[in-house]
């Protein structure tokens, strides 16, 4: 619907401003947790893994990659996931922010951290079974994301799962909303909406797909304002490892 349409803005978001304290983006980085835990960023990811592994026997091992890894939250929950149905998951997250590092080191329980930037992931092809990016799309801007999907799609065997905000203004109000009832960080307060202005329509990500040259990638809507960008190479026989 029209009235629902959006424009496109490029808003620098407070965390990616260098030399913030360390604090200052712990906090925010909380509130990024807990919103994806109780508004679907969690759930959506973790829906995608379950049917992406839904093959994989017990005490199986799956080698996953999470690109932008943040504060490795959802690594931290794809972990619990896993072992609740028997699978022995190694994870690794990557992250080209320093301080993003530091944070995510602080949880007793976090996967294998690398510092590298998503346009040149220092691993070779096929090092892996899956690869997420969740809420990073809207960072990398237009044409860096196509390139992620094809990197994603190179280091695969199993497919990827990416997962994003859309963009309208119904994600917009509802996110401020939250933010505002959650009493989050003023961070994340201001990074919330300038992420939705940021994010892309479910159109501009078949686009994407299309740029990226890589096949078999469904576009999901899920209930609280997310997208999720899904390759399932099984659909295109492609299953070796």
């Amino acid at each position: 619907m029209a009235w629902l349409e959006l424009p496109y803005a490029d808003e620098p978001e407070d965390i990616d401003r260098p030399g913030q304290p360390l604090t200052d983006l712990a906090r925010s980085m909380r509130d990024v947790a807990r919103t994806n835990r109780l508004f679907g960023g969690t759930g959506t990811v973790l829906h995608h893994v379950a049917r992406l592994l839904r093959d994989v026997p017990a005490g199986a091992p799956v080698r996953v990659l999470d690109i932008a890894t943040g504060s490795a939250d959802i690594p931290r929950a794809l972990l619990a996931w896993g072992r609740r149905r028997g699978l022995v998951l190694t994870v690794v997250g990557v992250d080209n922010h320093p301080a993003m590092l530091s944070l995510a080191r602080r949880s007793p329980e976090t996967p294998h951290l690398v510092q590298a930037d998503a346009l040149a992931l220092p691993f070779a092809p096929r090092s892996f079974d899956l690869a997420l990016c969740a809420l990073a799309f809207h960072h990398f801007g237009f044409q860096s994301s196509a390139r992620v999907l094809a990197a994603m799609d190179a280091l695969t065997t199993r497919g990827f799962v990416v997962s994003d905000l859309r963009r309208d203004r119904l994600t917009l109000w509802g996110v401020k909303a939250a933010l505002a009832l959650g009493r989050a960080h003023p961070f994340t307060r201001h990074d919330g909406p300038a992420s939705v202005r940021r994010a892309w329509t479910p159109a501009e990500y078949r686009k994407m797909v299309g740029l990226s040259g890589v096949h078999g990638v469904r576009v999901h809507a899920h209930w609280y304002f997310r997208i999720g960008l899904v390759q399932d190479k099984r659909e295109l026989g492609n299953t070796e490892p």
